[in-house]
């Protein structure tokens, strides 16, 4: 039910301006530690590249460790941009920053993305790994910050830790994700009650669809995120997550129980299934909502034994392979026209796919 695991560490430079609220600005005069924070400046390039050329002689420093490489976007072919934003390892922020020259992503071995230069904030660092790996991740994460720590100086203050845009987010700059699949709650209408359980904890429950990501029809693979805050260590937050994931999954297998236990449900949930092979199977044109929406109730009629013919891993797998970015490296046309191109490319490759894959109904 846990599709992936992320840890993210947000760091800012000593001595070098970011965007800042009035909040934090205030916070600094109040405790002022020898860690320059300073308001945003008026001229963007100028400290874009004072930081990303500080961050980049760091990162050849640590190349030789962790074999790490700093890309500047502007270097990055646009077809991997919306790769990297499909998988989740860089922001929307980062995605709108393609043409500035000193936004980068840092790459380990020309492939993996641990983390990113002038988003949002001077130095993201991340990773990623599938299913529920957390700590792994986080422990990740965690030895390349002390990496970077020895060879820059962070914005820090003795009162509210790493100084961060936004008042809340001062503190460890640890965000941690997973990323979750409850389609059996979502069938029972029951994701808004979960969200609110997660919002009552600390949490965040999200998706990267536009639309309301918990009304049924968009996946239900859902994101479960911290709050990054002042208050909690690193340790306390990934305790609560962790928690937290464990309760979600429980309550997605009672749900499953509880639908398969009902008659009426079950036909419901078979029909879902079976609608969604179909249109995978059969559509000309596959738009992402549709694709997210159909693989997640395939995923289920897979781990249930509905499904024959293919397994989760397999699966995943394809469904990684039909996203946007898998089509556009040789596309040469407009935005516009690459929407209804990747949509009839994706329906193409799926109806081929899938072909072998039967129901079998018990």
């Amino acid at each position: 039910m846990v599709l992936w695991s992320r840890a993210r560490l947000c760091r800012n430079l000593a001595g070098h301006r970011f965007i800042t609220t009035r909040e934090v600005e205030k916070k600094i005069e109040a405790d002022f530690s020898g860690a320059v924070a300073l308001p945003v400046s008026a001229d963007n390039s100028k400290k874009d590249c004072a930081v990303f050329r500080k961050i980049d002689d760091a990162v050849r420093d640590i190349a030789a460790i962790h074999r790490l490489r700093l890309k500047p976007l502007t270097d990055v072919p646009d077809w991997k941009m919306i790769e990297y934003f499909e998988r989740g390892v860089i922001t929307e922020n980062l995605r709108n920053s393609k043409s500035n020259e000193y936004s980068g992503v840092l790459t380990c071995a020309g492939t993996a993305v641990h983390g990113f230069v002038n988003e949002r904030h001077h130095l993201v660092l991340q990773d990623i790994r599938q299913g529920f790996q957390l700590d792994k991740a986080w422990r990740e994460v965690d030895a390349l910050d002390d990496l970077f720590s020895t060879r820059l100086k962070f914005a820090w203050s003795r009162s509210f830790g790493y100084l961060l845009p936004d008042s809340e987010c001062c503190g460890t700059g640890l965000q941690l994700t997973v990323r979750v699949h409850l389609p059996a709650l979502a069938h029972l209408d029951e994701l808004k009650q979960i969200s609110n359980a997660c919002l009552a904890a600390g949490l965040l429950m999200e998706s990267d669809m536009p639309e309301d990501p918990l009304v049924e029809g968009f996946g239900q693979m859902l994101s479960i995120s911290n709050n990054m805050s002042v208050t909690e260590s690193e340790e306390a937050v990934l305790e609560k997550l962790r928690r937290m994931v464990r309760d979600l999954a429980a309550q997605e297998v009672q749900a499953r129980e509880r639908v398969l236990g009902d008659p009426g449900s079950r036909r419901g949930l078979y029909n879902k299934i079976s609608c969604s092979l179909a249109m995978l199977r059969s559509a000309f044109i596959m738009t992402r909502p549709e694709l997210f929406e159909y693989v997640s109730w395939l995923r289920l009629g897979v781990q249930i034994g509905l499904v024959k013919g293919l397994t989760v891993a397999r699966l995943d797998r394809l469904h990684r392979e039909m996203w946007a970015s898998s089509f556009l490296g040789r596309f040469r046309g407009t935005a516009a026209e690459a929407i209804e191109y990747v949509s009839c490319a994706r329906a193409n490759a799926l109806r081929e796919r899938l072909s072998g894959v039967k129901l079998t109904f018990r």
